[in-house]
């Protein structure tokens, strides 16, 4: 309470009374806005609540919810009971593994109480607690069923959330993970939401979003010894998602609130303090999943962000890069190039440019192409008349008035493009108004293209820090972007005939291909001009009718919530 009546005195003390209180108003409404989205978002009615009882599913399989105890409160177990068996799917069991000590023997008296009326509770007291890694592997133990699902002991499941994971298991997926809110008191009140994006393999390298609530087929512990592993404690649950994701043939995120994480003293959500053992177990998770996948790095937090990582891949040869200039009219071209390389660090260089003014740079390791070559219909027309000259074994597009905000920008991209899983790679572009102007894009029924974060002021940080790591994303911009010649050579190039939108056609087909689009915060370039990334892509129409079905689905990095939020 005191610590609230300080902020409050502090605030009137900046802003002034009637400011403070007009911003406060604002604050408000917008709030219970929010929470009227929010609450139709993820509470269900009766006539809800009966379909999915009386859904037969195919194959009903068991889901074994996985609950490691320890001197658990009272009513925090007893509505962890209540919510799985209120679920609307029934075949469930709850494993519960007590390590709780001689002063709470009330835990396992709870417990046992529920079994007398729910064989589909099961109970064992464990002779000595041995933390929050030992008693889940116990847990795991006891479980029958073919599908796991953790559940820590002072949280609670949504009333749909097993069968929500079931209509995704007859899908065939073998890794599931939804949404989670952080509650005090009241669910229903709540406005603390996590929204997710789809599985991305940079993105889960790059924080351990996934968390709540995870549910996966047993047999992905198959040849591993144990789901936690000590050596990991701190970060143990990042861990397990970072090994069974690897195993895992088909990825699900259901974009549902299905999982209330229970905010009070003690626990995780609450403690925001940074404990340095658990940071150093998530770069220990990380730099093993790097080892195990062939992926050579170091793993540092992305400071001051201790639960960010951001990871610099290694690699020792400097092949030659092709830059492909374009939207250069009117434009001191020879200027613009001299301030572009004072601001690369990389070398060597190649630079296609089309222009009548004559270039000359000193310097060995920077080639200058200066071709005239007449293109009439767009600029993938002079991308592909443009690649016929270009040697690197990296072809750069980038248009002219973007300036890189730090030397290293083609190293960042580098990192990535080399790798064999990758298709493009593209940076997070700054507008002359000192906003984003572009965070990533992706395709969206009502807008066509969407562009993330667009607008946001730059040194804003985005949801759930979206603009601080490095994310997989549906499409990237010929503003700046990277591609390998191989992975270039094996798509077949750029539609010409897709007009404005052949970049993000390009992206499209490399995630046909089963290669993740990268998109990279710590590559970034000040774009000086009027237009906007956005403006480039307006003619869209023989690109919609093409990515039609697409365009109509719902994109995995676009959540639904956020998008009626406007939070993205």
């Amino acid at each position: 309470m005191q610590n609230i009546l300080i902020k409050v005195i502090l605030k009137i003390k900046h802003e002034g009374i009637k400011k403070a209180i007009c911003n406060y108003v604002r604050k408000t409404k917008t709030l219970k806005k929010e929470l009227a989205i929010i609450q139709k978002y993820h509470l269900i009615d009766e006539e809800e609540r009966l379909r999915q009882k009386n859904y037969t599913f195919k194959c009903k399989e068991k889901i074994s919810i996985i609950t490691p105890l320890y001197n658990t409160p009272q009513d925090y177990l007893i509505e962890l009971i209540e919510s799985l068996k209120k679920q609307t799917y029934s075949n469930w069991e709850l494993c519960l593994a007590d390590g709780s000590d001689e002063s709470h023997k009330y835990v396992g008296a709870i417990c046992k109480n529920y079994i007398k009326s729910d064989e589909r509770i099961l109970y064992k007291h464990l002779e000595e607690n041995e933390g929050i890694v030992g008693n889940t592997n116990k847990s795991i133990q006891m479980a029958t069923g073919t599908y796991l699902g953790l559940l820590d002991h002072d949280d609670i499941l949504h009333e749909s959330a097993l069968y929500e994971c079931m209509r995704a298991i007859q899908d065939k997926a073998d890794f599931i993970y939804t949404d989670e809110m952080k509650f005090k008191n009241d669910i229903e009140n709540s406005v603390d939401i996590i929204c997710k994006s789809g599985f991305g393999k940079d993105e889960l390298r790059s924080h351990n979003y996934i968390c709540h609530f995870v549910v996966f087929k047993r047999s992905l512990l198959d040849g591993m010894n144990e789901l936690y592993r000590k050596e990991c404690e701190g970060s143990q649950d990042y861990d397990m998602v970072l090994r069974l994701t690897e195993k895992a043939k088909k990825i699900v995120h259901i974009p549902k609130i299905l999982y209330y994480w229970r905010v009070h003293a003690g626990s995780v959500s609450q403690d925001l303090s940074v404990k340095r053992y658990a940071v150093d177990s998530a770069i220990k998770a990380i730099s093993e999943q790097l080892n195990r996948t062939g992926d050579k790095g170091k793993v540092h937090c992305n400071l001051p962000y201790e639960t960010i990582y951001r990871i610099q891949y290694e690699f020792t040869e400097h092949p030659l890069v092709s830059i492909c200039l374009w939207g250069i009219q009117g434009i001191n071209v020879k200027k613009y190039i001299e301030n572009l390389l004072d601001k690369t660090s990389y070398r060597p260089l190649e630079i296609v440019v089309s222009t009548g003014e004559e270039i000359d740079i000193n310097d060995e390791n920077i080639q200058i192409k200066n071709i005239k070559i007449k293109t009439d219909k767009n600029r993938y027309e002079w991308f592909e008349k443009a690649r016929k000259y270009m040697c690197g074994e990296y072809q750069l597009y980038l248009k002219g008035a973007c300036i890189p905000e730090n030397e290293n920008w083609i190293e960042e991209l580098m990192m990535y493009a080399r790798r064999q899983d990758v298709g493009v790679v593209g940076t997070a572009i700054k507008s002359k108004w000192n906003k984003v102007d572009f965070g990533g894009a992706v395709l969206d029924r009502d807008e066509g293209i969407h562009i993330i974060d667009k607008g946001l002021d730059w040194g804003n940080q985005g949801y759930e820090a979206n603009m601080r790591y490095v994310r997989n994303i549906t499409a990237l911009t010929s503003m700046c972007m990277m591609i390998s010649r191989k992975r270039m050579e094996e798509i077949g190039g750029y539609s010409i005939e897709l007009g404005d939108c052949a970049d993000i056609d390009f992206c499209l087909r490399c995630q046909e291909k089963k290669y993740w689009n990268v998109w990279n915060c710590f590559s970034a370039v000040y774009y000086s001009e009027s237009e906007s990334v956005i403006d480039f892509w307006k003619n869209v129409n023989e690109f919609k009718i093409k990515w039609r079905d697409k365009i109509l689905q719902r994109d995995e990095f676009y959540h639904p919530l956020l998008k009626e939020l406007k939070k993205m």
